[in-house]
């Protein structure tokens, strides 16, 4: 794939038009005397005259040790102080709010669906945050603790008293940091020097008098001559809410036909029971289908059931569900240096995390058959008073009264708890040191992670004691005749992930030889990295292919899995000043970088990058980067064993004449003619890794481009701006290859190498057309372009008087994100395959990826009094085919979140007390309808609880 020249064209004249501009508003703002302040999120260059004195170090997006504050590399910095000032002691949610942020993030308040999933990534409900720079997803956002990658990339787990500040790089880097660079970096910097010590209690709560939160936190540290320590301990703990509590969540909305509507599943209680034409035609009103209901009675007579009516006798799962998962997590971290020598250093930097989280589901669903939970109903049980068979009796498979549909919902067992511990350590040691008295400086060190996640199902239903139940009288027409019987036939399934990481590295970095504008540098490393990961599933829970069922309910189904890869990189990076105090050259350097791996996976990728470095005037830096990047398949990707998942369905072959569908018989295979579709929505789709069904991958390659200006204007002291125009794009892409992709290609297409994914019910059975599986593998298939423009403006506010009042200091900070582009090509080379431009949309795939994202935050400080008010504003998006009725796309509105935080410190008792109110103006979230899940809502973009207090006091000593 090229890039559009057209575009970047214009996005360059775009970036230096709103440049100039920036420079003239920032005239006015000093001669009007503007009280517009601003958040420090670049960092102002420093003077000649102090950079002498700074000291050189590594920083995020290069190898090269440096004094600059700004280099080729956009780096947004959150501090220490703007993660307090924010109020929430997990960094998830501080992180998610940044506008290069978008896309399926996951976030904490992810609800969980049940067990069978392997991989964490697809999982809900675990209390985890992981970050999606550019919307690229999570696998594509690399995250790191000092540079050393994580075994675990759930940020949740870092203590934030650990962290000095947060450094985001929103360009591909595979130069750098090697694989899955390709959105960017996060890099977390930890405290280091830390002296003395730091207690702190937080609490808050929603104005709905729920979502309580509790915490604490303690930080102590010491330094000397040769050495220097800090270490603490984090706990903090979140009440879940349920989705009842929001009027938006309350029930499962559905929009059709324009018109949004209360649903939910046909699993209902009392039976969504599909009989002969005949019986169910002398029900009263005439069943318009073949399904009915009970009304009244045990259900032992035909009388006692009435039709089914749809959607109104939808069950509300949503009465169950959380909008914010239970979560308490405990951390402690030790840090520390000694100088061994005068050259030579030994360091150490460990943490441990534990999360206890739950998830909550409605009570059980289940539907008779073989494909479905593997129980039936024989004709001749004496409670059946239908004389058909629902489901299939393995003692009479070919029956021809059997095979009718029974879909009820197990109320008596109540709801379904999935909870899940997950422990993890990480470990970052070694020597770093200095080769005498030259500037060259090495390191060697073992990163060592290890992640155990244990999750546990109860309630659910143990087939086959639920089929001797049947069978020996149970009545399952009848719910309030089961709880006891079925009780005793409850299974938990135990799924167990674990994952390590093992590396060890070398680097060293210094001077080569002097040029005329300067001093060439170069950095080089090497490293080998080992990852495992390992998942297990109880007996009862393993899925058996054949039939796409298990020992319990099919919704709990999966399959281990387990596996290991290894890397093997060398690397090089070189800094080479070309031109210094020249006319319009103040400074110009080229920074060249190259990065080998070898994977025992997919063989060998070399990564290239240049970066160029101009300051025409020495406030003024241009700089540009032109980058490959790649992304190696992570070992679930490759090692995932075969799992059921159960997406909704938009199905094309829906409501079709005889005509319609003979131009679409492969992706309607055995579809009657204006068929209403699958009931339910949901189908049975086979998520696996590519090894586990025998196919091989290869690692996504694309080019990550990024042109950029950071103006720093000496004649406005305090005043920074820069706006970055850039653009990524990949082929080849690593995804699960989603349901809706495979029928749409096939429907498209007849000929489609996609078509045998599916499979439907035929003609003999008594659901024809209803899809019986699809398989959806992760695969290397389609292409990925996303471009667009960040842009930031801050400013500290000179410290001014009126009059004899001084109103204290005041600073602003504007940053914000434009995306111009977002094209995805799904089945790239295939007749009827296209790139679609999801800019400005809202899909399950993708997520939410809107064109616009800011923050503007202004802060305050006079004496012990402190405060800040943010604004954060998501524009708004549409919903793809969110109306289930028609087919059409759903707007939804544009979002802006103002939150305000007030501090105030007591001197004489070393104290300062915070207040802050998150949601300020107790934004509802916009509806996403069916397709957000169970709660209406994108809970990776918005805030799902409304308006929130919190409170927090901090003592040092």
């Amino acid at each position: 794939m090229k890039y559009n020249q057209n575009h970047l064209s214009l996005a360059v004249r775009l970036a230096l038009g709103i440049g100039f501009i920036t420079s003239a508003g920032l005239v006015q703002a000093q001669q009007a005397s503007s009280d517009t302040s601003s958040t420090a999120q670049t960092e102002t260059k420093p003077a000649a005259s102090e950079a002498k004195t700074l000291k050189a170090v590594v920083v995020t997006g290069s190898l090269i040790r440096r004094v600059d504050a700004e280099t080729a590399s956009p780096v947004v910095t959150i501090d220490r102080a703007a993660i307090s000032n924010a109020g929430n002691p997990t960094l998830g949610n501080v992180l998610q709010q940044m506008p290069a942020i978008s896309g399926n993030a996951t976030n904490t308040q992810n609800n969980s669906n049940g067990g069978g999933v392997a991989s964490p990534l697809l999982e809900g409900g675990d209390g985890a945050a992981r970050i999606s720079l550019r919307g690229l997803g999570v696998n594509r956002t690399l995250v790191l603790i000092d540079g050393q990658r994580m075994a675990n990339a759930d940020v949740n787990m870092i203590p934030q008293n650990m962290i000095e500040r947060v450094d985001v790089l929103a360009e591909g880097a595979s130069t750098v940091y090697g694989s899955d660079a390709i959105g960017g970096v996060a890099n977390f910097i930890l405290r280091k020097d830390y002296k003395g010590a730091e207690a702190s209690v937080n609490g808050g709560i929603s104005s709905h008098g729920d979502g309580q939160r509790r915490g604490f936190s303690l930080t102590a540290g010491t330094t000397g001559d040769n050495f220097n320590i800090v270490g603490g301990v984090d706990y903090n703990k979140y009440d879940a809410v349920l989705a009842t509590k929001r009027k938006y969540s309350a029930h499962q909305l559905y929009l059709s036909s324009g018109v949004a509507q209360p649903a939910g599943s046909s699993t209902i209680p009392t039976g969504k029971i599909q009989t002969p034409a005949s019986i169910a035609a002398n029900q009263a009103g005439t069943c318009p289908t073949q399904y009915i209901t009970l009304a009244s009675g045990n259900g032992s007579s035909v009388s006692d059931y009435r039709c089914d009516l749809g959607s109104p006798d939808a069950y509300n799962y949503n009465a169950y569900n959380y909008i914010q998962t239970a979560q308490q997590r405990t951390d402690a971290f030790v840090l520390g240096s000694y100088n061994l020598t005068s050259n030579l250093t030994f360091f150490f930097d460990g943490f441990f995390n534990h999360t206890q989280s739950s998830g909550q589901d409605a009570p059980a669903p289940t539907a008779a058959g073989v494909h479905n939970d593997g129980w039936y109903v024989s004709k001749d049980n004496p409670i059946n008073p239908f004389g058909v068979t629902f489901g299939t009796d393995p003692a009479n498979p070919n029956d021809p009264m059997s095979g009718y549909g029974f879909n009820t919902r197990l109320t008596g067992l109540g709801t379904r708890l999935h909870t899940y511990s997950t422990k993890n350590v990480q470990v970052n040691t070694g020597l770093r040191g200095t080769f005498g008295q030259s500037s060259w400086a090495w390191d060697a060190s073992i990163d060592y992670g290890h992640a155990n996640r244990l999750q546990r199902d109860y309630n659910e239903v143990n087939i086959a004691d639920f089929q001797a139940a049947i069978n020996s009288g149970v009545n399952i027409f009848d719910q309030a005749n089961q709880t006891a019987a079925l009780k005793a036939g409850v299974d938990t399934p135990v799924y167990v992930y674990t994952n390590s990481m093992k590396q060890v590295a070398v680097n060293a970095n210094g001077e080569l030889w002097d040029l005329p504008a300067g001093t060439m540098q170069l950095a080089v490393g090497g490293l080998y990295r080992k990852r495992t990961m390992n998942y297990t599933v109880t007996s009862d829970a393993i899925l058996n292919l054949a039939t796409g069922n298990c020992a319990v309910l099919q919704e709990a189904c999966g399959s281990p899995g387990r596996g290991s890869d290894n890397v093997k990189e060398v690397y090089a990076e070189s800094l080479i000043p070309l031109l210094s105090q020249q006319p319009w050259a103040y400074s110009l350097n080229v920074d060249l970088g190259i990065r080998t791996s070898d994977y025992s996976t997919t063989g060998t990728s070399t990564n290239k990058k240049i970066a160029v470095e101009w300051r025409p005037i020495e406030d003024l830096l241009v700089r540009g980067t032109v980058s490959e990047v790649f992304r190696a398949p992570n070992l679930d990707e490759l090692y995932d064993g075969v799992t059921l998942v159960q997406p909704t369905l938009n199905d094309p072959c829906t409501h079709l004449s005889a005509a319609e569908l003979a131009q679409h018989t492969a992706a309607c295979q055995y579809v009657p003619v204006n068929w209403a579709g699958n009931s339910p929505a949901q189908v049975n789709t086979y998520y696996a890794g590519a090894h586990t069904v025998g196919a091989t991958l290869k690692p996504e390659r694309g080019k990550s481009i990024d042109f950029g200006l950071v103006y720093n204007p000496s004649w406005l002291e305090g005043a920074s701006t820069s706006i970055d125009v850039w653009h990524i794009y990949l082929q080849d892409l690593l995804t699960p290859i989603a349901a809706d992709t495979v029928v749409q290609a096939c429907f498209n297409n007849n000929n489609s190498p996609l078509c045998p994914l599916i499979s439907r019910f035929d003609n003999t059975t008594q659901q024809p057309g209803q899809v019986l599986v699809i398989n959806t593998p992760v695969v290397n298939l389609g292409t990925l372009s996303t471009s667009g423009v960040d842009f930031t403006l801050n400013y500290n506010l000179p410290h001014f008087n009126l009059g004899s009042i001084d109103p204290g200091r005041f600073k602003a900070g504007l940053a914000a994100t434009y995306l111009s582009s977002y094209k995805n090509n799904a089945t790239p080379g295939l007749p009827g395959a296209r790139a679609i431009d999801y800019a400005g949309t809202y899909t399950l795939q993708f997520g939410n990826i809107t064109r616009w994202r800011s923050t503007l935050t202004l802060n305050w400080l006079k004496d012990n009094w402190s405060a800040q008010w943010q604004g954060r504003y998501i524009n708004h998006v549409t919903n793809l085919r969110a109306d289930v009725g028609n087919g059409n796309d759903a707007p939804m509105a544009s979002v802006l979140y103002q939150s305000l935080q007030i501090g105030y410190a007591v001197p004489s008792i070393h104290t300062k007390f915070d207040v802050g109110v998150d949601n300020l103006s107790n934004k509802a979230p916009p509806l996403v309808y069916q397709n957000g899940g169970n709660y209406n809502v994108d809970t990776a973009t918005y805030d799902a609880l409304g308006r929130y207090y919190w409170a927090r006091a901090t003592v040092s000593f």
